[in-house]
């Protein structure tokens, strides 16, 4: 026993003393490791600057690779990328800084609430200023924009190239098109995905004004008997006047969700920090006129109000007047002609490849613009 105890103190002291004699070595190692791969990232930025060597990379959010597109339909990924929300994770700069190094050129995308500005809801953990997120200087990062906001110098740095287009303005589906001979078994659409299964306030809650609309819902059921589908969340409690008005349902798998867009008057469209509101565009490309927040960040370009447009504005106080008003133009709103005719892939794609023209010279890119006929991102 006394000899086990004896080898076992003496593998200890010599594995203590291996560990203390190789930890310094160690730390050199990983010292020249860093210097290195520096010394390389540089070497590859520096050559393919010089040799106009572009690589394409594939990338995922919170960047968005973007996608020329030719007369015939073909697309060819090019080497211009969105940034579309915040750096979150530890991979984000790495893949910024490996892309970048390959002749990737960014802009961003107002895609994400106030992004780049600071966030407003408190259930987001980009709400805290001192989150690692906002480290990073995205006009820096960022060649130009592309917006969604009423005021863009309220969220970007004045002087960077900057156009009104968002994601939603590419939204695209043939299927949306197509008018269904079934009867509508709703009136309106309302999307609020559940935070919690207890329908407490959360991230969506706050997102889609679930608050507002809740205190709606009394008069929008009792007063104009109105039958809704809330889609995302369960385990809430309605009025007693919309308890056979309102069909509530848990969250939908997107090729789900979509079908309901065919048994629908209209959509509900409540949220404020919203910056690119999908739901709206899918909603106009049905054919379903919007009842719309208008303190919403992004989206407010869709609407025409009047008869003949797309639908109508409110707030918390205009709510039930601005209701009766959208409910007597119904039959006249023409939401999918108008979003055909000004937004879509080739409208707003036009649009992007022009500012790309003004922000980009030839030689930077990886395709030449004059051979496509519009630009896109990969949504």
């Amino acid at each position: 026993m006394n000899n086990i105890i004896k080898n076992t103190k003496t593998l200890s002291l010599n594995a203590s003393r291996y560990l203390s004699k190789n930890k310094t070595n160690f730390i050199y190692a990983f010292i020249v490791f860093l210097v290195v791969s520096s010394v390389l990232y540089g070497v590859k930025y520096i050559y393919n600057k010089v040799t106009h060597k572009i690589e394409v990379t594939t990338m995922k959010r919170p960047f968005l690779n973007v996608y020329a597109v030719k007369k015939d339909g073909t697309e060819h990924m090019t080497n211009i990328v969105l940034v579309t929300h915040p750096f979150t994770r530890d991979e984000c700069e790495e893949q910024y800084n490996d892309a970048k190094s390959k002749g990737a050129k960014f802009l961003g995308c107002t895609s994400y609430s106030e992004f780049p500005g600071p966030i407003s809801n408190q259930f987001d953990v980009l709400h805290d200023p001192k989150h690692k997120a906002w480290s990073y200087d995205y006009n820096q990062i960022c060649r130009g924009w592309l917006y969604c906001f009423r005021d863009p110098h309220k969220y970007i740095k004045p002087g960077l190239p900057m156009i009104r287009l968002t994601e939603s303005d590419f939204s695209h589906n043939d299927e949306f098109l197509k008018d269904s001979s079934e009867p509508k078994e709703y009136d309106f659409l309302y999307v609020c995905l559940k935070d919690n299964d207890k329908c407490e306030p959360g991230w969506q809650s706050v997102i889609r004004s679930y608050e507002m609309v809740e205190k709606q819902l009394e008069i929008m059921c009792e007063k104009y008997k109105l039958k809704g589908c809330l889609v995302g969340r369960i385990n809430c409690k309605m009025p007693k006047s919309c308890h056979n008005l309102m069909d509530l349902t848990d969250f939908k798998p997107y090729h789900d969700f979509v079908k309901l867009y065919k048994k629908c008057k209209w959509t509900l469209v409540a949220s404020v920090a919203d910056a690119s509101p999908r739901v709206a565009s899918e909603s106009m490309l049905n054919n379903l006129p919007l009842f719309m927040n208008n303190n919403i960040l992004g989206g407010w370009h869709y609407m025409k109000e009047g008869q003949g447009g797309t639908g109508e504005f409110f707030t918390e106080d205009t709510f039930e007047d601005k209701l009766k008003v959208f409910l007597n133009n119904l039959p006249t709103y023409k939401p999918r002609e108008f979003y055909t005719t000004n937004y879509g892939r080739p409208n707003s794609g036009k649009l992007f490849k022009k500012f790309i023209s003004e922000v980009f010279k030839p030689e930077e890119l990886n395709f030449k613009l004059d051979d496509y006929e519009y630009i896109k991102p990969g949504v």
